[in-house]
This record gives structure tokens, sequence and C-alpha cells, in this order.
């Protein structure tokens, strides 16, 4: 236990402390799971370039020989050179539907960014609360150690049993046992943090970064954004299903008999009469009302959660403000109680009992601190904040 404690102590006081805001920075350069979603914007802008590229022409050459009943044989040939031809309108249609592609593929990114801000947030949250109790441990101990050494030097002086020091004694004990054990935790959230950042060296991070609600004047959760940007694919699908007919052919041929030159020149125009794409426009237009809906739906349910988390924050704050109080007049007769047990004045149990009330008053205020952080970073990604 000891061995861990030190190891967990020496590497984050050994290092300089990065703010939140610089660890932030690095991880969401460093992470490959984000390196590699941004490269799915460039997969998309490519297959946009494949909708809309023209088809290739295509040329023909035949050689023909002549046999007559009289005479000699002769050679001929032809050649034909065909081009599919796009239609008015068809071109700006699969232009649409290459930057709904294309957006689609931004906003999906922009998406998994705003998650993995989100939850880094959240772990360096946990992590931030595991080294704050640590510290109130810590502060526990050198509470219970100044108790002991006042009850050992009592118990010297005959003032009180050999039972009441062993109390304290204890006491002692159990707060140097319960450091250790939360130096375990911090450890292990530290650890987890690092291995979802996805970052390649570690890192001492402070703890004392408070997240804040920002500011925004426009609300773009990018939930919504994305199933949005679905919608506008469809929408954009649907207007190039559409159209019955997206090519024709204009093609030109020569030949060349031994007597005579032929040169022809048309259009071939495919009929629809069968395929008319008109299960493909209607399964489009099918999705892109499923979007509708689901953005419906979705507006419904984080309008909930943001009345939730206001409600949450306000009640929050008046339980800090109420713990805040009460810690100032715990810290207060702590000092009395202190003081009264030096001279013998106050009872080991009554001194105890106000310790353990001012630790667990702290420890209630860091419970709250980390809720009203956790609030504001799921306020902020309902809000669309991390949506750079």
């Amino acid at each position: 236990m000891k061995k861990i404690l030190l190891t967990f102590i020496l590497l984050t006081a050994g290092l300089y402390a990065e703010s939140f805001e610089k660890f932030l920075d690095y991880a969401v350069q460093q992470n490959a799971y984000l390196k590699s979603s941004a490269l799915s914007i460039d997969q998309a802008d490519e297959e946009g370039k494949i909708l809309t590229r023209y088809k290739n022409p295509s040329l023909g050459l035949e050689v023909s020989q002549f046999s007559p009943d009289i005479g000699s044989s002769e050679n001929g040939y032809s050649a034909s050179y065909t081009q599919p031809l796009r239609l008015w309108g068809v071109g700006d249609d699969k232009k649409g539907l290459a930057e709904a592609i294309n957006s689609s593929a931004t906003t999906l990114f922009a998406r998994k960014k705003a998650k993995f801000i989100r939850d880094i947030s959240l772990l360096y949250t946990e992590y931030a609360k595991q080294k704050m109790l640590l510290s109130l441990s810590n502060e526990a101990k050198e509470i219970a150690s100044k108790i002991y050494a006042i009850s050992q030097a009592r118990y010297d002086s005959g003032t009180i049993s050999r039972g009441k020091m062993l109390q304290s004694k204890i006491a002692y004990e159990m707060a140097e046992a319960k450091k250790e054990a939360l130096s375990i935790s911090a450890n292990q959230s530290y650890y987890q943090l690092l291995k979802y950042a996805g970052v390649d060296r570690q890192m001492n991070i402070d703890e004392k970064y408070e997240f804040k609600i920002m500011t925004t004047s426009q609300y773009n959760n990018p939930d919504i954004a994305y199933i949005n940007a679905n919608k506008n694919r469809a929408i954009a699908q649907a207007k190039v299903n559409s159209n019955k007919i997206e090519n024709i052919n204009i093609y030109a041929v020569y030949e060349k008999e031994p007597d005579q030159r032929i040169v022809r020149a048309g259009v071939d125009i495919p009929l629809a009469l069968f395929n008319t794409k008109s299960q493909e426009k209607q399964i489009a237009t099918l999705e892109s009302k499923k979007s509708e809906l689901l953005i419906k739906n979705e507006n419904k349910r984080l309008s909930i959660e943001l009345t939730r988390l206001q409600k949450e924050r306000t009640m929050l704050k008046k339980v800090e403000s109420q713990y805040k109080n009460v810690l100032i007049s715990e810290l207060e007769l702590l000092k009395m109680f202190e003081d009264g047990y030096k001279i013998a004045n106050i009872n080991l149990l009554e001194l105890q009992d106000i310790k353990n009330k001012m630790i667990a008053s702290k420890k209630h205020i860091i419970d709250i601190k980390t809720a009203l952080n956790k609030n504001a970073i799921l306020t902020n990604y309902i809000q669309g904040n991390y949506n750079e």
C-alpha cells in the first residue's frame, strides 16, 4: 500500500502540472480515434467526386473483309465513338448530393469530437474528485495525528486511560489506511483518463479546473446536427433518384467499305418504361421523414434534460452554500474542542465526533463541486458548445 501511495505521489508531484485546457488540446490533437474520424471527411469528398464525375467515352473499331464471287477480296473497317451525355439538371442534383455527403461526414466528425470532449471532461472530473478526496484524507490524517499526540501526552500524565489513548491511535491508523486506499482510486482514475485520451506520455494534470456553462447564441446540439445532415442527404438522394433518365448517348460512326464510305451520327435515348426509380425515390423520401421524426423526438428529450440540469444546478448551489456555512461553524468548534482537550475539558469521543463531521462536510462539498462540473459539461454538450 505504501509503495503504491509513494509511486502515485512521486508521479503527480514530480511532473510539471498541466492545466486541463492544455491537456484537452493535446489530447484532441494526438488522439488516433479522432484522427481516423477526420479522414472520413476526405473520404466523403472523394466519394462526392466519384458521384459527379463524367462517364468515359467508348471507342469501337471493326475490321471487315469483303470476298466477292468475282474478283479479289478487299478489306473494310469502321470506327465508332460514343459519349454519354448527362441531361440538364442531373449534374446539379448530383453536386447537391455530393455536398450533402460531405456535410454528413463533417457533422459526424464534429459529433464524435464533441462526445470525446464531453467524455474526457467527465473522466477529468472523476480524477479531480479523487485527488481532492486524497488531499482531504491527508488533512483527516493530520488531525487524527494531532489528537493521538494529545492523547498520548494526557495518558503519560495520567489524565486519561490507556483505552482512551488506544482509541485515538486506532482512529489515526484508520485515517492512514484510508489515505492509502484513496491513493489507489486516484491512481486508477488518473490512468483511466490518460488511456481514454490516447496521449503518448504521462502528464501531471492540475485538478482545480472549474467547468462553466458557456454562453451560446445558437443552439447546435451535435446529435441533432448529425440527424439533420442525414435528412438533407436523404433529400438530396431523392432529388437524384427523381431523374428517371440521367444520360443519353451521342455517337458517331465512320465506315469504309471497298466501294463506299459511310458517316453516321445519332443519339441513344434510354426509355424509362420498367425501371423508373420510383422505389429508390420512395426509400429516400421515407428516410427523410424518419429523420424529421427523430429530430422532433430528440429536441423534446434534450429540452427536458436541459430543464432537469438547470433545476439540479440551482439545488446543488443551494446545498453547497448550506454546507459551507455548516463547515465554518464546524471548523470553529473543532478548534475549541482541540484546545479544550489539551486541558482535559473535552471528552475524546466528542472531539472525534466533531472531527468526523467536519471531514464529512468537506467531502459533501467535494461531491457537490463534482456534480456541478458534470452538470456544466452535460449542459455544454447539449447546447452544442463543443462543436468547433
